[in-house]
């Protein structure tokens, strides 16, 4: 299932975010993240301090079950999109 996570944080947060996705983005590059989960792409904004990480998942409560380990102190949404469109090329 593909789920979409928004991270939000203030600004006291920021040191442990960044720790987080650098840790989070060394496993997926090390494919040391658990089985069952694939992290496709992490989007991040400083300046609006939100960052957006897609992933292809067995289930949600694999994910949540991940973030709890990571001991996320700031708000995180999960959210399963609905594609309403979806730019393909064919070549």
């Amino acid at each position: 299932m593909k789920v979409v996570v928004v991270h939000q944080w203030e600004d006291s947060q920021k040191d442990a975010v960044n720790n987080f996705f650098n840790q989070l983005v060394s496993m997926a590059k090390g494919k040391k993240l658990p089985k069952g989960m694939k992290l496709e792409s992490v989007r991040i904004s400083q300046d609006a301090k939100t960052a957006i990480c897609e992933w292809d998942i067995d289930n949600m409560d694999l994910l949540m079950q991940a973030a709890k380990q990571f001991n996320i102190t700031w708000k995180i949404t999960p959210v399963i999109p609905q594609t309403l469109y979806e730019h393909k090329s064919f070549f």
